[in-house]
């Protein structure tokens, strides 16, 4: 019997068949494998093509969720950037906007802090190098960019370490907050602007009392060295040293006029006042003191300011000199005037036309301490002797009694320049300053109340009165003057009221004598200052005031004033 050869793994054997049933079974066999193997590569197709789809659905996900970060991130309110490799290398639409750039214009930039602001830059571009480093960066962090337009802007930057294309980067969000940024400057000044009002009101309540009573001293003293100059011919060798002693006397007199003005506490006496004009003329006197300084003036035509002219001149005068003082080797002096609307008080007011001056010199300017203290009363840089520290304070109490506003830019070698505001007033300037009415000698045998606290006043101004030709009824007190009125008030033409006194005041007189006698003449006299009541009483006519200390003269015309008033 013949041995059955072997199958070979290759196939079925090439030779003649030896039995049928061996070869049904070895195509059975091949035939599954066939089958099976077909199969399996289908399912392995199968299986492929799911991943495929797989994989394009996948990446196709990726693309919708990129497109939709890139739709927020371009869409942002705020900018991004990152930098890496020392370049920006990416940057949102919000970015390019704030800066104004092209992208292509930002991502082409060698220097990424190009657009920081110069006296920040090193500072930003430290922090930069630290967040690449690994080191802590505190944020957020604010700083000044200049855009390409050359507008400098505030942004607050929040930053990250990341990986872009293998490199360190930095991720960094920018926000503009200049509005915020300037809304909290407004605030702070506000607040230093309200702290120096509440520290000037304290100091003006002191000053005040003390210019009150320096005046009540000074109004005896004058009186008295009056009634001398009255009595002492000019060839007298008296008479020179009275003359000096009134002269040093009117000298006190200014000082405590220029504090109370400071203070806003003297009546008020606003005509309309051509302000070019002014400035004109106190210009050409102080040129003459002055060579040295180049004047110029840029006036443009302006309205009306409602003034106190004198205060005024003392306005423009305290701001020459202390630009001269500035400049002691000379220098320039600029004055401008130019019209403009002045914003209302309330938020929704409509502006107001006003005139804006500005003095400028080109002195030595100041540092930040000394400008936040030269509006506070007797504070001077000058050494001792050459000023008394009121200068500026004058100029901001009359500046401010004028409903009007002053501000001050200076800089250690750069100069001062004071810019006021005022507001206009639409009736004209008058051509000149009306005349003081001459003494009325026909008042000669009438009877004055004279009523003050003060036993110096009332004597020295008793005697000024009798030298006139008045009879004098003194009266010590508010109360007193009260009770003489009421048993002589048909025999008194004419009352010289004081406005401070203790227990009845000067206010409470005046009203009780216009119930008791209207038509009587009052003359309000003060070292200090009318009081918020008085003023509009005294503008219902038949009334005048007299500032302490006054001489003869000044108290002639006054009392003529009055009595000649219809």
């Amino acid at each position: 019997m013949t041995a059955e050869r072997p199958v070979s793994a290759e196939g079925p054997d090439t030779g003649p068949p030896q039995d049928a049933a061996l070869w049904k079974r070895k195509a059975d066999y091949f035939r599954a494998v066939a089958e099976e193997t077909g199969k399996q590569r289908l399912r392995e197709l199968f299986h492929l093509t799911r991943l495929i789809a797989r994989h394009r659905e996948i990446e196709q996900r990726l693309l919708e969720s990129e497109q939709r970060y890139r739709t927020v991130v371009e869409n942002l309110t705020g900018g991004m950037l990152v930098i890496a490799g020392g370049r920006i290398v990416f940057a949102n639409r919000a970015a390019l906007r704030f800066l104004g750039l092209r992208l292509e214009e930002l991502l082409a930039d060698p220097d990424p802090f190009r657009h920081v602001h110069p006296e920040e830059r090193e500072a930003v571009r430290a922090r930069h190098q630290a967040r690449l480093a690994g080191r802590p960066v505190p944020d957020p962090f604010v700083f000044r960019l200049v855009t390409e337009a050359g507008e400098t802007r505030w942004v607050e930057v929040t930053g990250a370490p990341l990986e872009w294309e293998g490199k360190p980067a930095a991720l960094n969000f920018l926000m503009d907050v200049t509005e915020r940024v300037r809304a909290a400057e407004r605030e702070k000044q506000l607040a230093e602007q309200l702290h120096r009002a509440q520290k000037m009101e304290a100091l003006g309540t002191l000053a005040g009392g003390i210019a009150h009573d320096f005046n009540n001293l000074m109004a005896s003293a004058l009186a008295h060295v009056s009634l001398l100059l009255c009595e002492a011919d000019p060839s007298h060798p008296w008479h020179e040293p009275l003359t000096q002693i009134e002269r040093q006397i009117r000298r006190g007199a200014q000082l405590t006029s220029r504090l109370l003005a400071h203070l806003r506490r003297r009546p008020d006496r606003k005509t309309p006042v051509d302000l070019n004009r002014l400035v004109r003329e106190v210009l050409d006197v102080f040129g003459r003191t002055r060579k040295d300084i180049r004047l110029v003036t840029e006036l443009e035509a302006v309205p009306s300011i409602l003034a106190d002219e004198t205060q005024i001149e003392q306005v423009l005068l305290n701001l020459f000199v202390n630009a001269a003082d500035a400049m002691p080797e000379g220098g320039t002096l600029t004055v401008q005037s130019r019209p403009l609307d002045l914003p209302g008080e309330a938020p929704t007011a409509e502006a107001a036309p006003g005139v804006e001056l500005a003095v400028a010199d080109t002195g030595v300017g100041m540092t930040p301490d000394v400008l936040e203290r030269i509006f506070d009363p007797f504070f001077t840089t000058k050494e001792y002797g050459r000023g008394t520290g009121l200068g500026l304070a004058s100029v901001f109490g009359i500046v401010r009694g004028h409903g009007g506003r002053i501000d001050v830019a200076s800089r250690p070698g750069c100069g001062t320049r004071f810019t006021l505001w005022f507001p206009a007033t639409e009736a004209g300037a008058p051509a000149e300053p009306a005349a003081a009415p001459a003494p009325s000698r026909a008042c000669r045998r009438l009877t004055v109340l004279l009523v003050d606290d003060e036993p110096a006043v009332i004597e020295s101004a008793s005697r000024m009165l009798e030298r006139l030709g008045f009879s004098v009824i003194r009266a010590p007190g508010g109360a007193e003057a009260l009770a003489l009125f009421s048993r002589h008030g048909d025999e008194i033409d004419l009352v010289v009221l004081d406005v401070v006194m203790p227990g009845t005041g000067g206010e409470a007189v005046y009203r009780r004598i216009r119930e008791m006698r209207p038509e009587t003449r009052i003359l309000v006299a003060s070292g200090y200052d009318l009081g918020g009541k008085m003023t509009p009483l005294l503008r219902q006519g038949r009334d005048g005031f007299i500032q302490k200390p006054f001489d003869l003269q000044e108290l002639s015309q006054a009392i003529a004033a009055v009595l000649s008033n219809p």
